[in-house]
């Protein structure tokens, strides 16, 4: 558009700004009538019309009595009338004072979406037509008459990225996904206007052929272009500004509906999850198994670090999700509601009974599904179906799971349950052809079919596979039940029949990027680890030497000042389940007190990253860790909340003498040595002095230390994203640990190595290598009857994550057991 088009629309734009001036000012005064009438208006009325209606004194028993017995009069109905109006008017007083207060301490921002009764949402519209008009026009007013044609022209400079500076997303630190959010924070100093720079790469190209379609799913090296100019601090321009210089001027926010600019801004969360509280749970479950299955790969003494599981911002948060809901409600307490914020909202019972509804439906008539919300419900019914039966398979023609779910054709990520065929008649077959009698639920998902042959299978097909058989279509269905889902995922209408009850539910809804995240998930938690080769049997597979490149591979090494030798009041364990004890008299430093319960769940997260942090971490860290789920909007001020809460909690808990917990020295917070002894700073010291010392017994020394410091998982029972990756560097620190000690004294000394081995079979009890090398050390020693034995407690360990062992460490035990019967055979020869 040219400028002399831009000018001459000017006109026009200023006629419709004077017309909403209008209207609004109309809606404005007739707000504050109404208003002044029910404030001002009905007392005056009241008194003025029918006096005071209460008597001008206390009635005795005989009055109340003549006027129960007498026929009601008309003077008695009006002031019974009379004193009802005068409640209600109290009590919309107190409903308008009520709502202004709240407006206030929400500086001036109304809100219609508040619950109440009827006074408080009458006192709510008036209050906020005055208020919304009065903004509007001291908005308009402080534009100052700048010119339209400005808007527009740094709209589009700030489009095309000429006057924008660019960001590139940063790579995950220690667990920790960069983020809109964090982006704004660190380079607009105000993580709140990371709506701006959304609007600015929504749909934006990146790096390898990507588009942008989510908030909340960016990857490292994306270009995020920012704002270019910082928000204004005052609307109003300087009076010194020359009129011949242009005021710079701010792009105007993208015509977005009202509605869905306060969703984004209220969370923070992958837009269009919604899910129920089973699924969450299974991905939870999914998270556990899928680390579990990446940590028993790991071979100790190889030093291989920096291979953490990567998850995907849609599982942390539905895991997260799930964590909450299983949270008890006096578990949580004030910071958590201020600083995590929203949390992914999960499905509603009534939502998720109509799913499992949906779900029936669709295994004994079929389930169409139409309408804009329909792909995106169609996902998570699908995955809802995949994971509440054991044992589930899918069937889907590849057009319609590229198409339809978002899965590219070559190289998805699909878990072994998901089957892709060629087409529907395919997956027809498939299903024709299975065996009723095994109890597997199958599961179709296809698009309608378009022929008179492939229609009738299908209904074949769902009257002989009867309740295992789910069929799931995209289109409308007219033997069985049909859905319309709405943009907003509520099922507005269905086919007449079973599917009524459905109507006007919420159904469960997922992107194309989350069901893709969700497959990667469920693929990466099967079991598909390569089996290692065996080792001879004199020999073990632990002891082998670190790999050169992952052994140069460690974080740099971490000293503790252990130097004060003085007793300290406080002792933390965060080995195993964390403790905290209290040395009432630190002249009898064994006589203490636990004190563990005094913490909530917020402040003892805190006071483990500090704990397994000794050197002390800045603000910004402790905030970006601890807080990850939903970074605070005033850090600082959270920080010094959570830390005065410690600090009280921790003296009223003991006594104000002990002194200072936490000391912040250089812009870094630490536990101080003085108040606390942590065993886990023993630990990294003796990892340290592992990493640093070149003499082989000062080595022998270290590793030994590391082994009996080890007390277990490290802070057991406590799932945050931060601590993953800290306490799997913590196991393997100790498990190379005794893979040192192993390679240096299985020669002189197996029985040693084989309690070693034992007492390193509990810090991963999963881990078959370990169980591998007990057992070839017991065929060595002459303990043939203890392989079995070793066999069946390993396979009973796996039984607890549902797991059995692998062909490799059944063939071993049988190799072993087959040498063993020869050698006991050799002298009966």
């Amino acid at each position: 558009m040219t400028a002399e088009r831009l000018i001459g629309t000017q006109p026009r734009r200023a006629r419709r700004g004077f017309v909403r001036g209008a209207e609004r000012l109309l809606q404005a005064g007739a707000a504050l009538a109404l208003l002044a009438g029910l404030a001002a208006g009905l007392p005056w009325a009241l008194a003025r019309f029918i006096g005071w209606p209460l008597p001008d004194h206390l009635p005795t028993t005989a009055e109340i009595g003549t006027v129960l017995a007498a026929p009601l009069s008309t003077s008695l109905l009006l002031d019974a009338l009379a004193c009802g109006a005068w409640l209600l008017w109290g009590a919309f007083l107190v409903e308008l004072a009520g709502y202004v207060r709240d407006l206030v301490l929400a500086a001036g921002r109304p809100n219609l979406s508040q619950r109440g009764g009827p006074l408080r949402r009458v006192a709510a519209v008036l209050i906020t037509a005055v208020v919304v008009s009065f903004i509007s026009r001291t908005a308009v007013a402080a534009t100052g008459g700048s010119s339209p044609v400005g808007a527009p022209v740094a709209a589009t400079s700030a489009a095309d990225g000429r006057s924008a500076d660019i960001e590139l997303a940063r790579p995950p630190r220690d667990g920790i996904h960069d983020s809109l959010y964090r982006i704004a924070q660190r380079r607009l100093d105000d993580g709140d206007r990371w709506p701006e720079i959304w609007r600015l790469n929504d749909g934006s190209a990146q790096p390898g052929g990507r588009t942008l379609t989510s908030p909340s799913l960016i990857h490292p090296g994306d270009r995020i272009r920012l704002p270019p100019t910082p928000r204004p601090v005052d609307a109003k321009p300087s009076q010194q500004q020359s009129p011949a210089e242009p005021a710079d001027v701010s792009p105007p926010p993208s015509p977005a509906s009202p509605s869905a600019v306060a969703s984004n801004l209220g969370s923070s969360w992958e837009p269009g999850v919604y899910v129920g509280l089973g699924l969450a749970g299974a991905i939870s479950t999914a998270v556990l198994v899928a680390r579990r299955r990446h940590r028993a790969g790991y071979r100790p003494g190889s030093g291989e670090r920096g291979d953490d599981l990567r998850v995907a911002p849609v599982v942390y948060q539905l895991r997260l999700a799930h964590q909450r809901a299983e949270t008890q409600p006096d578990e949580l307490d004030v910071t958590d509601a201020e600083a995590d914020g929203d949390v992914p909202e999960l499905g509603e019972s009534a939502d998720e009974a109509a799913v499992e509804l949906a779900l029936d439906l669709a295994s004994t008539h079929g389930l169409g599904l139409i309408g804009p919300g329909s792909h995106a419900a169609a996902r998570a019914l699908l995955l809802t179906a995949m994971t509440s039966t054991r044992g589930t398979q899918v069937v889907a023609p590849a057009a319609d799971l590229r198409g339809l779910l978002g899965v590219p054709e070559h190289g998805a990520e699909l878990p072994a349950c998901v089957h892709v065929v060629a087409d529907l008649a395919d997956a027809l077959t498939r299903l024709e052809s299975r065996d009723p009698l095994k109890g597997i639920r199958e599961i179709l998902m296809a698009r309608m079919p378009t022929g008179d042959p492939d229609h009738a299978r299908l209904q074949r097909v769902l009257a002989d596979g009867g309740p295992s058989t789910t069929v799931l279509l995209l289109g409308q269905w007219h033997p069985g039940v049909t859905a319309y889902v709405d943009a907003t995922g509520v099922i507005t209408a269905t086919s007449p029949g079973p599917g009524e009850t459905l109507r006007g539910r919420r159904a469960f809804s997922l992107p194309e990027s989350a069901t893709r995240e969700l497959f990667a998930l469920f693929d990466a938690a099967r079991d598909d680890q390569p089996q290692p080769a065996l080792e001879p049997t004199h020999g073990l597979e632990i002891a082998a030497p670190p790999v050169p490149e992952h052994a140069e591979a460690v974080p740099e090494p971490i000293t503790v000042d252990n130097q004060h030798a003085a007793t300290t009041p406080l002792v933390l364990s965060v080995f195993g389940q964390p403790t905290l004890s209290w040395r009432p008299d630190l002249t009898h430093p064994d006589r203490t007190v636990e004190i563990t319960g005094s913490l909530s769940r917020r402040l003892w997260e805190l006071l483990l990253y500090l704990a397994l942090h000794p050197h002390g971490v800045p603000r910004a860290a402790i905030i970006d860790s601890v807080w990850a789920s939903r970074p605070a909007q005033d850090p600082a001020a959270v920080l010094r909340t959570v830390l005065s809460r410690l600090r009280s909690t921790i003296h009223k808990a003991t006594s104000p003498g002990i002194g200072d917990l936490v000391v912040a020295e250089h812009g870094r917070y630490r536990l101080a040595p003085t108040v606390v002894e942590v065993d886990y700073w023993s630990f990294a010291d003796a990892v340290a002095r592992r990493r640093t010392t070149t003499d082989d017994r000062q080595r022998v020394a270290a590793n030994t230390a590391i082994v009996a410091g080890y007390g277990g998982e490290l802070a057991a029972g406590i799932e945050t994203e931060w601590i993953t990756a800290l306490r799997e560097g913590v196991r393997r620190d100790a498990l190379d640990a005794v893979a040192a000690l192993a390679r240096g004294q299985v020669q002189n000394d197996p029985e040693s190595t084989l309690e070693l081995l034992e007492s390193a079979r509990d810090f991963d009890p999963h881990n078959e290598l370990l169980y591998r090398d007990i057992m070839r050390l017991e065929h060595n020693l002459g303990r043939h009857d203890a392989i079995p034995r070793t066999l069946r407690l390993l396979e009973a360990r796996l039984a607890e994550i549902d797991e059995t062992p692998t062909p490799t460490t059944i063939e071993l035990a049988e190799h072993l057991g087959e040498i063993s019967v020869s050698a006991a055979e050799i002298p009966r020869r």
